[in-house]
């Protein structure tokens, strides 16, 4: 009997601790309202990245230098006459048997020419420059006579050009190969100055200054490589350039500097 009780005043004893728990905990219910926020707003979005990168690309307003360096071809047909006046020498002198081997001239002018300028940049579409340049070309040729002996002829041609420079941005949405990356019209207009002329074994001729201008040339150009005020831009275009002499000695009366010419800038 005093088993049973015990066991009942045990099951007693844990009923009532059970219920005298404190019930009065209610959970708080959850605000919907509350969203956690997934991306910090002060990060720029990625339209915002886009324009940053495109605006740092761009051509900063104000005053720029540049030095250029490339080829051309020019359009020297005035050479015809130094390889007439070589086969005509040449043709008197075989008759005696005194030349016994000739060399033609190249019918290809090419050189090298050199600039450096300034540019004022207005903004990313237009910009004006002053520019000035060297180009010089050496073309030889050498005849042998009977005795193995050599003898050379050659001429030269040498320009110092002054430009005046506009250039144009096309709009990407005409032409563009990466975005931020631009194409550009060029076109200059060409004063010579003294020491232009053209020098041979028979001869030269000094080219007069016109202030009224020697001619003009169209580039196409692209902008491939930037970093911060350095551009590095490729050209490529066709020149006119009409030179002429009032020497009574000179060997030439007027003579074409113009041609294709291909070019690498750098502007900062």
């Amino acid at each position: 009997m005093k088993f049973v009780k015990g066991i009942v005043f045990c099951l007693f004893l844990c009923f009532g601790t059970v219920f005298s728990q404190d019930s009065s905990f209610v959970p708080l219910p959850q605000d919907s309202s509350y969203t956690p926020s997934l991306q910090d707003s002060t990060l720029p979005s990625p339209a915002d990245s886009d324009t940053i990168t495109a605006d740092s690309a761009k051509i900063k307003p104000g005053l720029h230098f540049f030095v250029s360096a490339g080829a051309q071809f020019v359009n020297f047909k005035e050479r015809k006459k130094f390889q007439a006046i070589l086969d005509s020498q040449y043709n008197e002198n075989s008759t005696s048997s005194m030349m016994s081997q000739k060399q033609d001239f190249q019918t290809v002018n090419l050189a090298f020419p050199l600039m450096a300028g300034i540019i004022w940049q207005f903004n990313d579409m237009h910009s004006l420059g002053l520019g000035a340049g060297f180009l010089y070309d050496n073309e030889s040729v050498t005849l042998t006579d009977e005795r193995g002996e050599f003898v050379n002829f050659s001429y030269t041609l040498q320009a110092f050009p002054i430009f005046a420079e506009y250039r144009l941005q096309i709009s990407q949405d005409l032409i563009s190969i990466r975005d931020a990356d631009y194409f550009s019209l060029f076109f200059r207009y060409y004063w010579m100055l003294p020491g232009t002329e053209v020098y041979s074994s028979w001869g030269k001729a000094e080219a007069d200054f016109n202030p009224l201008g020697s001619g003009f040339g169209v580039f196409l150009g692209y902008r491939f490589l930037e970093f911060g005020r350095l551009s590095i831009w490729g050209e490529m275009g066709y020149l006119s350039l009409e030179v002429k002499s009032g020497d009574k000695n000179g060997i030439l009366d007027s003579w074409n500097l113009g041609g294709v010419s291909i070019l690498i800038r750098a502007m900062f």
